[in-house]
Protein backbone atom coordinates (compact mmCIF):
# COMPACT_ATOMS: atom_id res chain seq x y z
CA UNK A 1 0.00 0.00 0.00
CA UNK A 2 3.13 2.26 -0.05
CA UNK A 3 2.29 3.53 3.41
CA UNK A 4 4.76 3.57 6.67
CA UNK A 5 2.92 2.81 9.87
CA UNK A 6 6.27 4.74 11.67
CA UNK A 7 4.76 3.90 15.31
CA UNK A 8 4.38 -0.07 15.25
CA UNK A 9 4.72 -0.88 19.14
CA UNK A 10 2.56 -2.65 21.91
CA UNK A 11 0.00 -0.40 22.69
CA UNK A 12 -0.85 -0.15 19.15
CA UNK A 13 -1.43 -3.71 18.64
CA UNK A 14 -5.00 -4.74 19.15
CA UNK A 15 -6.05 -8.21 19.47
CA UNK A 16 -9.97 -8.94 19.18
CA UNK A 17 -11.44 -12.80 20.01
CA UNK A 18 -14.77 -13.20 19.17
CA UNK A 19 -15.04 -16.25 21.60
CA UNK A 20 -16.88 -15.93 25.10
CA UNK A 21 -14.13 -18.02 26.65
CA UNK A 22 -11.41 -15.78 25.51
CA UNK A 23 -13.26 -12.61 26.59
CA UNK A 24 -13.54 -14.39 30.08
CA UNK A 25 -9.61 -15.07 30.11
CA UNK A 26 -8.80 -11.24 29.24
CA UNK A 27 -8.08 -9.73 32.51
CA UNK A 28 -5.52 -12.82 33.42
CA UNK A 29 -3.79 -12.27 29.96
CA UNK A 30 -3.42 -8.37 30.12
CA UNK A 31 -0.77 -9.62 33.25
CA UNK A 32 1.64 -8.14 30.86
CA UNK A 33 4.99 -10.26 30.68
CA UNK A 34 4.52 -13.64 32.16
CA UNK A 35 5.44 -16.42 30.29
CA UNK A 36 3.66 -19.04 31.68
CA UNK A 37 0.42 -21.31 30.86
CA UNK A 38 -2.48 -19.21 30.94
CA UNK A 39 -5.93 -20.70 32.28
CA UNK A 40 -9.27 -20.16 33.28
CA UNK A 41 -9.92 -20.16 37.09
CA UNK A 42 -12.56 -22.19 38.33
CA UNK A 43 -14.11 -21.81 41.49
CA UNK A 44 -12.12 -20.84 44.16
CA UNK A 45 -9.37 -19.73 42.33
CA UNK A 46 -8.59 -23.25 41.12
CA UNK A 47 -6.83 -23.42 37.20
CA UNK A 48 -9.56 -24.56 34.90
CA UNK A 49 -9.26 -25.28 31.10
CA UNK A 50 -5.83 -24.42 29.28
CA UNK A 51 -6.85 -22.03 26.46
CA UNK A 52 -7.19 -23.93 23.69
CA UNK A 53 -6.02 -23.66 19.91
CA UNK A 54 -9.31 -23.27 19.15
CA UNK A 55 -9.83 -19.84 20.97
CA UNK A 56 -6.27 -18.42 19.61
CA UNK A 57 -7.06 -19.05 16.02
CA UNK A 58 -10.33 -17.25 16.87
CA UNK A 59 -8.38 -13.88 17.88
CA UNK A 60 -8.06 -11.36 14.96
CA UNK A 61 -4.80 -8.93 15.09
CA UNK A 62 -5.31 -5.09 13.94
CA UNK A 63 -2.60 -2.47 14.33
CA UNK A 64 -3.89 0.90 15.05
CA UNK A 65 -3.11 4.16 14.97
CA UNK A 66 -2.02 5.71 11.83
CA UNK A 67 -1.42 9.17 13.18
CA UNK A 68 2.22 8.88 12.49
CA UNK A 69 1.76 7.44 9.18
CA UNK A 70 3.18 8.64 5.87
CA UNK A 71 3.18 7.66 2.34
CA UNK A 72 6.58 5.81 1.04
CA UNK A 73 7.60 8.76 -1.45
CA UNK A 74 6.72 11.64 1.15
CA UNK A 75 8.02 10.91 4.67
CA UNK A 76 6.02 13.72 6.95
CA UNK A 77 9.06 13.66 9.44
CA UNK A 78 12.84 12.82 10.07
CA UNK A 79 11.92 11.57 13.61
CA UNK A 80 9.59 8.28 13.94
CA UNK A 81 8.93 6.10 15.93
CA UNK A 82 8.87 5.67 19.67
CA UNK A 83 12.26 5.23 20.74
CA UNK A 84 12.64 1.96 21.84
CA UNK A 85 11.42 0.67 18.80
CA UNK A 86 13.31 3.33 16.25
CA UNK A 87 15.24 1.79 13.78
CA UNK A 88 19.06 2.68 13.45
CA UNK A 89 17.91 4.54 9.97
CA UNK A 90 15.72 6.84 12.20
CA UNK A 91 17.93 7.23 15.11
CA UNK A 92 21.00 8.41 12.64
CA UNK A 93 19.10 10.61 10.73
CA UNK A 94 19.02 8.90 6.99
CA UNK A 95 16.31 8.27 4.60
CA UNK A 96 13.87 5.53 6.17
CA UNK A 97 10.95 3.42 4.16
CA UNK A 98 9.15 0.48 5.26
CA UNK A 99 12.12 -1.61 6.46
CA UNK A 100 11.94 0.96 9.08
CA UNK A 101 8.49 -0.73 10.53
CA UNK A 102 10.04 -4.38 10.06
CA UNK A 103 12.85 -3.07 12.63
CA UNK A 104 9.91 -2.16 15.21
CA UNK A 105 8.05 -5.60 14.48
CA UNK A 106 11.70 -6.81 14.85
CA UNK A 107 11.68 -5.05 18.54
CA UNK A 108 7.93 -5.78 19.23
CA UNK A 109 8.62 -9.80 18.83
CA UNK A 110 11.23 -10.11 21.37
CA UNK A 111 9.05 -7.64 23.59
CA UNK A 112 6.11 -10.00 23.29
CA UNK A 113 8.23 -12.91 23.68
CA UNK A 114 9.64 -12.05 27.05
CA UNK A 115 7.84 -9.49 28.11
CA UNK A 116 11.23 -7.07 28.09
CA UNK A 117 12.34 -3.92 25.55
CA UNK A 118 14.74 -5.02 23.46
CA UNK A 119 16.62 -1.96 23.55
CA UNK A 120 15.48 0.27 26.42
CA UNK A 121 17.78 3.75 25.33
CA UNK A 122 18.75 6.12 28.91
CA UNK A 123 20.48 8.68 28.85
CA UNK A 124 23.29 9.74 31.36
CA UNK A 125 25.41 12.48 32.47
CA UNK A 126 27.23 13.04 30.08
CA UNK A 127 25.45 11.35 26.88
CA UNK A 128 22.05 11.40 25.39
CA UNK A 129 19.11 8.86 25.24
CA UNK A 130 20.31 8.42 21.24
CA UNK A 131 23.91 7.95 22.14
CA UNK A 132 22.45 5.00 24.63
CA UNK A 133 20.11 3.69 22.40
CA UNK A 134 22.83 3.37 19.43
CA UNK A 135 25.30 1.80 21.88
CA UNK A 136 23.08 -0.53 23.33
CA UNK A 137 22.44 -1.61 19.71
CA UNK A 138 25.92 -2.36 18.75
CA UNK A 139 26.66 -4.31 22.09
CA UNK A 140 23.27 -6.91 20.48
CA UNK A 141 24.16 -6.67 16.34
CA UNK A 142 28.19 -5.71 16.57
CA UNK A 143 29.75 -2.52 15.29
CA UNK A 144 27.91 -0.51 12.36
CA UNK A 145 29.86 -1.06 9.23
CA UNK A 146 31.83 2.73 8.01
CA UNK A 147 29.40 3.09 5.11
CA UNK A 148 26.27 3.10 7.21
CA UNK A 149 27.32 5.29 9.87
CA UNK A 150 29.28 7.89 8.20
CA UNK A 151 26.57 7.75 5.47
CA UNK A 152 25.10 11.16 6.24
CA UNK A 153 26.09 14.43 7.56
CA UNK A 154 25.80 14.56 10.84
CA UNK A 155 27.38 11.60 11.66
CA UNK A 156 29.74 13.01 13.98
CA UNK A 157 27.04 13.70 16.23
CA UNK A 158 27.66 10.14 17.30
CA UNK A 159 30.84 8.82 15.91
CA UNK A 160 33.95 9.41 16.24
CA UNK A 161 36.42 9.00 12.54
CA UNK A 162 37.54 5.37 13.60
CA UNK A 163 34.09 4.30 14.10
CA UNK A 164 33.93 4.26 18.22
CA UNK A 165 31.02 6.17 19.70
CA UNK A 166 31.79 9.78 20.73
CA UNK A 167 30.19 9.66 24.72
CA UNK A 168 30.18 6.18 25.46
CA UNK A 169 33.51 4.36 25.95
CA UNK A 170 32.70 0.82 27.28
CA UNK A 171 30.04 -1.31 25.74
CA UNK A 172 29.33 -4.83 27.39
CA UNK A 173 28.77 -7.16 24.18
CA UNK A 174 25.84 -9.49 24.57
CA UNK A 175 23.73 -11.78 21.90
CA UNK A 176 20.41 -12.50 21.82
CA UNK A 177 21.00 -16.35 21.82
CA UNK A 178 22.55 -15.93 25.52
CA UNK A 179 19.96 -13.16 26.82
CA UNK A 180 17.08 -15.65 25.52
CA UNK A 181 19.13 -18.55 27.34
CA UNK A 182 20.46 -17.20 30.21
CA UNK A 183 18.50 -14.65 31.00
CA UNK A 184 14.76 -15.75 30.13
CA UNK A 185 15.83 -19.65 30.31
CA UNK A 186 14.68 -20.41 27.24
CA UNK A 187 15.65 -23.86 25.81
CA UNK A 188 18.02 -24.53 22.75
CA UNK A 189 15.20 -25.72 20.81
CA UNK A 190 13.15 -22.56 21.52
CA UNK A 191 15.77 -20.33 20.95
CA UNK A 192 17.49 -20.83 17.58
CA UNK A 193 14.03 -20.13 15.19
CA UNK A 194 13.60 -17.61 17.06
CA UNK A 195 16.55 -15.99 16.63
CA UNK A 196 16.47 -16.87 13.15
CA UNK A 197 13.33 -15.29 12.78
CA UNK A 198 14.32 -12.04 14.73
CA UNK A 199 17.94 -11.28 13.46
CA UNK A 200 16.92 -10.67 9.77
CA UNK A 201 14.36 -7.87 10.94
CA UNK A 202 17.25 -6.39 12.47
CA UNK A 203 20.31 -6.25 9.84
CA UNK A 204 22.02 -2.54 9.65
CA UNK A 205 20.88 -2.02 6.31
CA UNK A 206 17.17 -1.78 5.25
CA UNK A 207 17.79 -3.18 1.61
CA UNK A 208 19.28 -6.26 3.47
CA UNK A 209 16.63 -6.33 6.26
CA UNK A 210 14.01 -9.16 5.90
CA UNK A 211 10.20 -7.90 4.19
CA UNK A 212 7.21 -8.47 5.85
CA UNK A 213 6.38 -11.19 3.59
CA UNK A 214 9.77 -13.15 4.92
CA UNK A 215 8.51 -12.98 8.22
CA UNK A 216 5.10 -13.56 7.69
CA UNK A 217 6.42 -17.10 6.08
CA UNK A 218 8.88 -17.87 8.49
CA UNK A 219 8.91 -21.52 10.10
CA UNK A 220 9.01 -19.92 13.43
CA UNK A 221 5.55 -18.39 13.29
CA UNK A 222 4.16 -21.65 11.57
CA UNK A 223 5.89 -23.73 14.34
Amino acid sequence: CRSIHADIKPENVLLYGRAKSLQRLLPDTLDYGQRTDLRLKGPGGDPGNRLEESDLMSIEVKIADLGSACWTYKPFSKEIQTQPYRALEVLLGLDYGTPADIWSTGCLAFEMATGECLFDPQPGKYFSRDDDHVARIIELLGRIPPHIAFSWNKSTNFFSRPGALLRISRLSPRSLHSILADRHNWTKQEVTPFTSFLLPALQYAPERRATAAQCLHHAWLSA
